[in-house]
């Protein structure tokens, strides 16, 4: 099945912080004005001339509100498949700050996406492991593989790095043939 994997546009967290919302609770943020026109703006360059089935998207908000926008210039339908959702960096949901969070992802790089043995924990070890994440998001996809030859993708910067490597910016598209079967490397994340 052929990818069309678009990151979602540039969010706000302003609602959130001003609510006092933590862990997965931001993940309510909306685009801002800048995220909605990077959506506009690759649809018109990287999804208008290709021949896709279906918009596969991610439940959190800043996909749901990009696939809208997508598919209302495609008109394509829209799916939410609910595992294609971000990296879990936090599994107990209750980090309450963005220097919290980038602890978390620091340890998740230092120890490259595995967790270590119980004696190594930090404090920020609560992280989603590699291969529990890149294994949910194969599950998410298999079930659409023999219905669908192309399938545009609403997902987020660390499901696209998961898939192929790459570091991707606010709206980016990359394609790929996905192929459940086909190994991926253990390790290829760039810390952002």
């Amino acid at each position: 099945m052929k990818l069309y994997l678009m990151r979602h546009g540039e969010p706000s967290y302003t609602a959130c912080t001003q609510r006092g919302l933590i862990g997965q609770g931001r993940d309510l943020a909306a685009l801002n004005e800048a995220g909605i026109e990077q959506v506009l703006a690759s649809c018109e360059k990287n999804l208008m001339s290709i021949q896709a089935d279906v918009i596969f998207t991610s439940p959190y908000t800043r996909s749901l509100q990009t696939a809208a926008l997508v598919a209302g210039r495609t008109g394509l339908l829209t799916k939410v498949v609910h595992d294609l959702h971000e990296w879990l960096p936090d599994t107990t949901f209750q980090y309450k700050t963005y220097q919290e969070l980038k602890a978390i992802y620091a340890d998740f790089y230092k120890h490259k996406g595995v967790l270590p043995h119980a004696e190594d924990y930090s404090e920020f070890t609560r992280w989603e492991p590699l291969e529990t994440f890149r294994k949910r998001i194969q599950v998410a996809l298999a079930p659409y593989e023999k219905d669908y030859e192309s399938a545009i993708v609403i997902a987020h910067g660390m499901v696209i790095q998961s898939l192929t490597g790459r570091l991707t910016k606010y709206g980016d598209v990359v394609c790929i043939e996905y192929d459940p079967e086909k190994p991926l490397d253990e390790w290829f994340f760039t810390a952002p």
